[in-house]
């Protein structure tokens, strides 16, 4: 990842967790319960960084992989530097730490590595877990990358709009329609029973997860809640006009930055990315760039572009200069 650092708020001792005034004086920090509170200031702040494309991720020869699509949930990437990538319906593509295939796994079928229609790619312990709608299935490979038995989706996985792994249990949205036709999501940890950590009525719950971690956003406010397992450690704002401003896409990563990626208002398509560093305070927004899909050990970020030449995108390993 970007850097071996603390997860995000981990060490509360310090000045970045309110162990003494923040600097900048558009930062609140308050304390309820427990849980911290962070409000940064509604002004935007363009990053001085230097982004630099090292190229896309590509085939075993080098030219660049086309994707139809791609979001943070179709991507995977490990310790050794490899990434995992949804490649369309029937396979999951492992790209070395070169950037260059090395590996597929799984083909069309019903059997176990097979694949109908893959949406999710996750891992827990050794054991990759690709969520696949067509067969109503955890798809899994274990240890050694050959194929385990699918387990059914059941039970809160039946109905989750998105779900992440984390060491003993997982996390889930649920989304559901009630009489009155009004969309309903619903944040739980592990089980359906217990009190929901968030809930969202007419609107979807936008969710990410790293490690013991998961950080998640109700519409409309630009509220950002930090969760590790069932317990609220912090919330964190911005007072931006939220009647006009989406968050569309979280991404919490293993150094504790978090990124979210937020409509522009007035303008058609573009989008800014918001940084916040692990003391849960605003950095800074870069403009025109989603949600990056990955980090890599060796400092390396995944972003998405749009190809120039024809339809599909690329995942471009990006350097990032601060």
């Amino acid at each position: 990842m970007l850097s071996v650092a603390a997860l995000l708020l981990a060490a509360c001792g310090s000045a970045a967790c309110g162990g003494a005034e923040p600097s900048d004086p558009s930062v609140v920090r308050a304390d309820s319960a427990g849980v911290r509170l962070i409000t940064s200031g509604p002004e935007d702040r363009a990053l001085g960084w230097t982004l630099t494309e090292i190229g896309p991720l590509g085939d075993a020869d080098g030219h660049p992989w086309v994707f139809d699509a791609m979001t943070p949930l179709q991507v995977l990437t490990d310790r050794g530097g490899r990434t995992y990538v949804i490649g369309g319906d029937t396979a999951v593509l492992r790209f070395g730490r070169d950037g260059r295939l090395d590996r597929v796994l799984g083909a069309s079928g019903g059997g176990p590595g097979a694949f109908g229609r893959p949406v999710r790619i996750a891992a827990q312990a050794d054991t990759l877990i690709v969520t696949d709608l067509g067969k109503e299935a955890l798809v899994r490979f274990g240890p050694t990358l050959d194929p385990v038995d699918d387990r059914p989706l059941n039970g809160a996985l039946t109905t989750a709009e998105w779900h992440a792994y984390r060491a003993g249990g997982l996390w889930v949205v649920q989304g559901s329609g009630g009489e009155d036709g009004v969309h309903r999501s619903v944040l739980r940890a592990d089980t359906l029973s217990g009190v929901p950590l968030l809930e969202a009525e007419g609107a979807t719950i936008v969710a990410h997860a790293e490690g013991p971690r998961v950080v998640a956003h109700r519409p409309p406010t630009y509220e950002v809640r930090l969760f590790e397992g069932p317990r609220l450690l912090a919330i964190l704002r911005r007072p931006v006009d939220s009647a006009v401003v989406a968050i569309t896409r979280l991404a919490l990563h293993k150094d504790g930055t978090l990124w979210v990626e937020r409509t522009v208002p007035g303008v058609a398509d573009a989008i800014r990315l918001d940084v916040f560093g692990p003391d849960g305070v605003y950095v800074g927004t870069l403009e025109d760039r989603g949600v990056p899909v990955g980090l890599l050990p060796n400092g390396e970020v995944l972003f998405v572009r749009v190809r120039a030449d024809g339809p599909g995108v690329l995942i471009m390993r990006t350097n990032i200069r601060r």
